[in-house]
Order: structure tokens, then C-alpha cells, then sequence
């Protein structure tokens, strides 16, 4: 259990006149309990629908499938749970659940303060389950307010996200060993997801843009039987989670020697980069980072990417402060983000590169090791 994240997100629900909340959202949940749903094959068919966690004051109880009921209570916390797989009966895992949501909240029946809830990862079925046990509460929607709490990691979160970036660097470092001429791209990533699965002691679900030669131009997308040829640019962004925390970082490398122009791209993208980096310090708004990136590349005679610039790293691989244009969000510390730029010129190829940061009082601290700056 993530108890310091528990007590702010409770300071946080009452500072909003909110007593309890209703959560569904995977990442929220991780983020809270270090419980990490499965998702290496998808949506379960013998799960009713995402796992469910039930917090009233400091008093949380996750609701998960029978399949899952050990992970989660690995976790400390408390568990309730359905049937899921079962030759005994129909599989309808959605009303066993739903009976367990109202046997959860039936003690709460009387209920009227404020409940905060995630709309957007609540099935209708959960939602009417839900609201009619609590028929006098005030559902209100889980605002943005959680999103900036889970940007500042904390000791015990960056310990976790340092474990998955150093899968990151394993990744790449096992491309860069199998680059040659002839090679395809799912050979490449065949690989280095062996290669972290071996290191990490079991299986690693990994988001991957893996492309080669002319389709580096697309900025990314999953490896295919591509086979590498003499000069090619290689773009490896993986992403793996490990301990339901993710890493990210991206290098683009090169098969044997790559014409001028794609030389002049990538020592454009690393001066970027590296700005990037150095530049990086609390309080600096999250689109200034952006806009530094964009107009170095623009001043280079590139048109800038058509990507985010970066993004923060946690229970989600995707999560604030993201470094777009509109984002105002200051850099705080103990925020831990990725910064990538990256140049595309059709025609030519595609290069990005990426590290992983965390924010420190005077600057940042570089956690991926795959490239030097």
C-alpha cells in the first residue's frame, strides 16, 4: 500500500468536501495501493469490469475477480472479490461484481456526505449499482486536482520507476547489439523483450514504436517484417512496466553509416535534448519546455515535431505534467518526466531521442543511461 499517497489523496477529497470516492481509473488505484491490473492480453473475459477500489476516509477496500484477489491482497490491502472463471456457472463476471460493489457499500447506506467518483472508467451497470446503495450521497466527479497529486512521486514511486527505466536502457542496449543489415524489426523486438523479461524475472508489458529505414518518417508504430538495410535509421522507444510503475526512453540508431542529411538530424535533435535537460527546473512551466524544444528545431530549418515534447512517467506511461503547448502546469520537485524531440523529413527518415528526468531543487537528475548528453 502507497500509504503516503493514500493520506494526500484523502487531504485532497477534503479539501474538495468530499469524504469518500468511488475509483476505477487503473492508474489512480496503482497509484494508491501498488495494485497494477493485468493487461499484457487484454480485457478479461472472466472479469466483470475494472478493478474497483472503495475508499471512505483512510479506510480503502479493492474489488477484484477471484483471479486476481491474491495480487491485489499482496498489496496490503483490503479485498473483496467475485467470481470471475467458473464451469459452474454462466460467465457474468459484471453482475457477480456489481453484487459485491452493493455488499461493500450496504454498511454505508446512510451515507449523505460528497463521493468522488471516475465516470469515465465506470460501466453504466457499476455507476446505477453504486448510486443506488448510496441513495442519499452526492456523487461528484474526481476533478483534475488527483492528476497533479500523482505528478510528485515519492521515494518509494522513483524507486519503482528507476527499476523499469533500467529495463528502458537494457532494451535499447540490446538493439544496439543486434543492428545489421538484413535484420527485421520484430527479430529486434523479439529480443529485447526476452531480454527484459530474462533480467526482470518475469513478464513485462511493453508499449513499443520499433521502425526502420523509410518508416521512421511515421514517427512510430509497432515492429514489422521490415528487414534493415545499409544506412537505415532505427527509432526504439520502449516503454515497459515493471512493478506497476513504467519506464520510457527512445534512441535512434543507425545501420552502419546514414547519408549527411540524416547525420545533421540527429546532432540536431541531441543539442535539443540536451538543452531540454538543462533547462529543466521547478517552476518552469510545462509548455515553456515545449515551446525551447520547437523553436531550436525550427531555428535548426526543421519543421518541429508534430508529437508532445514529453510527458510525466508513473502508474501511467502517459501522465502530467505533459510538455504541449497548452499545459501551464509548473515543474515541480519530485515530478519525474520524459523530454523528447524529435526531427521527421519525408523522404529522408525520422530521428527522436529521450530521457527520463527527475525534477530536482536546482535542475534534474538524468535516470536513463542509454544515451550520453
Amino acid at each position: 500500500m502507497h500509504t503516503e499517497n493514500i493520506a494526500r489523496f484523502g487531504d485532497y477529497l477534503h479539501s474538495q468536501g468530499m469524504t469518500a470516492a468511488l475509483l476505477a481509473n487503473p492508474f489512480t488505484i496503482t497509484w494508491l495501493t501498488g495494485y497494477a491490473a493485468p493487461i499484457q492480453t487484454g480485457p478479461s473475459p472472466f472479469d466483470g469490469g475494472p478493478t474497483l477500489a472503495w475508499l471512505h476516509e483512510a479506510d480503502l477496500t479493492l474489488i477484484v475477480s477471484d483471479g486476481e484477489a491474491a495480487a491485489a491482497r499482496a498489496t496490503g490491502a483490503a479485498v473483496r472479490d467475485y467470481a470471475g472463471y467458473t464451469v459452474n456457472l454462466p460467465l457474468d463476471g459484471t453482475e457477480r461484481q456489481c453484487a459485491v460493489l452493493q455488499a461493500v457499500l450496504a454498511p454505508e447506506v446512510n451515507f449523505r456526505g460528497r463521493v468522488a467518483f471516475e465516470p469515465n472508467f465506470l460501466t453504466a451497470a457499476l455507476t446505477a449499482t453504486a448510486q443506488g446503495a448510496l441513495p442519499d450521497a452526492v456523487w461528484q466527479t474526481l476533478g483534475p486536482g488527483a492528476a497533479r497529486l500523482r505528478a510528485i512521486k515519492t521515494a518509494e514511486e522513483i524507486v519503482k520507476i528507476r527499476a523499469a527505466l533500467r529495463l528502458c536502457d537494457l532494451g535499447q542496449q540490446d538493439v544496439r547489439e543486434h543492428l545489421r543489415p538484413g535484420v527485421t524489426e520484430l527479430q529486434l523486438w523479439a529480443s529485447l523483450k526476452s531480454r527484459m523479461e530474462d533480467s526482470a524475472g518475469g513478464r513485462v508489458p511493453v508499449t513499443i514504436d520499433l521502425v526502420a529505414g523509410p518508416r521512421t518518417v511515421e514517427m512510430g508504430g509497432p515492429p514489422s517484417s521490415y528487414r534493415l538495410a545499409e544506412g537505415d535509421a532505427v527509432i526504439c522507444d520502449v516503454t515497459p512496466r515493471w512493478d506497476g510503475y513504467w519506464g520510457d526512453n527512445c534512441g535512434t540508431y543507425f545501420v552502419g553509416e546514414p547519408d549527411a542529411e540524416l547525420r545533421s538530424m540527429y546532432h540536431t535533435v541531441k543539442e535539443v535534448l540536451s538543452r531540454m535537460v538543462a533547462a529543466v527546473r521547478p517552476g518552469l512551466p510545462a509548455r515553456a519546455l515545449d515551446q525551447m524544444a520547437r523553436d531550436a528545431i525550427r531555428s535548426a530549418g526543421y519543421e518541429p515535431f508534430p508529437h508532445h515534447a514529453g510527458h510525466g512517467l508513473g502508474a501511467a506511461y502517459h501522465e502530467e505534467p505533459r510538455l504541449v503547448p497548452y499545459n501551464s502546469m509548473a515543474l515541480e520537485t519530485g515530478m519525474v518526466i520524459a523530454v523528447e524531440p524529435g526531427i521527421y523529413v519525408p523522404g529522408i527518415g525520422g530521428v527522436r531521442l529521450e530521457h527520463a528526468l527527475l525534477v530536482t531543487p536546482d535542475g534534474a537528475e538524468v535516470l536513463t543511461k542509454h544515451l550520453p548528453l
